[in-house]
């Protein structure tokens, strides 16, 4: 028991994974992926950057990282002069102000200073025109301000210009700009020039480009940092995608395709394997169902073919009686012909029956494939009309067919207010029939009801419906459909007084042609008939006898 417990839990959740819908079995390997991803990403990043820190560190303590300004030109040593931003009396000019001595801007005497952070250790101090001048890295910018209502018309309301200055034409562009901009002895007093002192109305700051000091190595692992996300993310999304199909599609598609290849053979015995999963499992149902259904239609195909070779046998059976009586009957008067004799009136009359007796046999089976393509169109009726509707057609068809005989018609088993989808005259051509065969039998009297059934599938029953085995009567025909599920049926149901049905008309009273009393009006086909047209309004036939005397048929109607 203890050396279970402990892969109980691991099994449960093999199984919940197991039975995730794909779409959210989808998305867990996506988030799989995403924090697997970023975090190798993250990680890795987090290590190249600190390397390259590390190099990059080493390599800019050996030279000097620039001060970004304010600046001041000092046209008289030729130089930048560090300074400060001064604001003039809240407006929106301001000055310039810088000191030769440094000790006095920076409160020491020492001009370099020391960065810390990722920066520690390097040295960051001042530039110098000779810097700026020798330096590629290194760019000097026009701070901009203190531009005259002038500068802004004529500039189109944007005097201030991105364009670096060249150190080369630095002074002359210092005194150009100075020139047109709001003096600085207005500004602040004084000359543009005090003791120690330089003021100005135009500041600089100087851009350092640090990839120009960045080395290969460096280089390098700031493209391998910016890589790796895009790197984990595509190995990470093949290798989990990968395993996603092979665990959650590769089987299922598998059996849906052997199953594809095998309908497509026409190979339909085999059952859908069970397949994980709502969504292809659920297609795997679906096929199963397909696959069910073709192999109804293919027993429905089956059944139909042999009900054509049973009738046409049964057809060339019935047929050898008058073909051999007209044969011989021809042979006789050919005979009298040959000694000059003419035919005799019994002759031409056998000869006539015959030939109209083969006729009937024709029409009759016209009329029996002329059935197998007819439409069946269903309309929506009120079932008690429907019934009593039957119920006068059945005192009709008998008094006139039979007056001699009763007719019980119950037309009140089906509940006012109901409708049916019913072709109805389907209905009415199958009560004729039934009629038509009791009258032949009843003693006394004929009995008509008309109800309604549900028929639940069969406990048991195969899937696949075999709608091509007969019942245990040899009459019953099921239409599609008759083991899904449950259904609503209309039931016709016709009883006579006579004495009923023999063994063999019981197993075989709905075949073609099969009769114990024909006649040359009565070929045997009204049962078959009822059959074809019930099997067609997806429903069966059921030859019984009634517990004391006498046949019952009952034809049933999926409506």
């Amino acid at each position: 028991m203890s050396a279970r417990s402990p892969r109980r839990p691991l099994e449960r959740l093999r199984a919940w994974w197991r039975g995730l819908p794909i779409m959210r079995a989808f998305f867990c390997f996506v988030a799989i992926w995403a924090v697997a991803s970023l975090a190798f990403s993250l990680a890795t990043i987090t290590v190249l950057m600190e390397a390259f820190y590390r190099i990059d560190g080493e390599a800019r303590a050996s030279r000097l990282e620039v001060n970004g300004g304010p600046y001041i030109y000092d046209a008289r040593n030729d130089e930048l002069v560090p300074a400060s931003a001064m604001d003039l009396n809240g407006t929106d000019q301001f000055v310039f102000i810088g000191f030769t001595d440094s000790s006095v801007l920076n409160g020491s005497s020492v001009d370099v200073v020391i960065a810390g952070g990722w920066n520690d250790g390097v040295r960051v101090g001042y530039a110098t025109m000779d810097m700026v001048r020798t330096d590629d890295a290194l760019t000097v910018y026009d701070w901009g301000g203190n531009y005259t209502e002038e500068d802004y018309i004529e500039a189109d309301g944007n005097p201030y210009r991105d364009d670096p200055v060249d150190p080369d034409d630095l002074a002359s562009y210092d005194a150009r700009e100075r020139a047109s901009r709001v003096p600085s002895d207005r500004l602040n007093g004084e000359g543009a020039l005090g003791e120690g002192v330089v003021v100005s109305n135009v500041g600089y700051f100087v851009s350092q480009d640090d990839a120009a000091y960045t080395s290969g190595t460096g280089l390098a692992l700031r493209i391998a940092a910016g890589l790796s996300p895009f790197l984990y993310f595509g190995v990470f999304a093949i290798a989990l995608f990968r395993r996603f199909y092979r665990t959650r599609l590769q089987a299922p598609l598998d059996a849906l395709r052997m199953a594809t290849d095998r309908v497509a053979r026409q190979d339909l015995d085999f059952e859908m394997p069970q397949v994980a999963g709502r969504e292809l499992g659920g297609l795997a149902r679906a096929f199963e169902r397909m696959r069910a259904s073709l192999v109804r239609s293919q027993r429905e195909l089956w059944r139909t073919a042999e009900e054509r070779r049973r009738l046409n046998a049964a057809f060339a059976h019935d047929l050898r009686t008058p073909v051999t009586v007209l044969k011989g009957t021809v042979e006789m008067a050919q005979m009298r012909a040959e000694h000059g004799e003419a035919p005799s009136p019994d002759a031409l009359r056998t000869i006539a029956g015959q030939v109209g007796r083969l006729e009937s046999y024709a029409t009759a089976m016209s009329g029996i494939a002329r059935l197998e393509d007819r439409k069946v169109v269903r309309a929506e009726v009120d079932a008690p009309e429907l019934a009593r509707d039957l119920a006068g057609q059945a005192r009709a068809y008998v008094s006139a067919r039979a007056p001699e005989l009763a007719v019980d018609a119950d037309a009140a088993r089906l509940p006012e207010g109901m409708r049916l989808l019913v072709d109805r005259s389907l209905v009415e051509e199958v009560l004729d029939n039934l009629l038509s065969n009791a009258c032949g039998h009843a003693g006394e009297r004929i009995e008509v009801s008309l109800a309604l059934e549900d028929a639940p599938a069969a406990p048991g029953a195969d899937p696949a419906g075999d709608a091509a085995a007969p019942a245990p009567d040899g009459c019953r025909h099921d239409g599609s459909g008759m083991g899904e599920g449950s259904r609503r049926l209309l039931a016709l149901r016709v009883s006579d007084d006579g004495p009923g049905f023999t063994p063999e008309a019981l197993r075989r009273g709905c075949e073609p042609f099969f009769g114990e009393a024909k006649s040359a009006e009565h070929f045997g086909l009204g049962l078959n008939i009822v059959q074809t047209l019930a099997r067609l309004h997806g429903g069966a036939v059921e030859l019984a006898n009634a517990d004391g005397r006498g046949a019952v048929v009952t034809v049933r109607f999926e409506v």
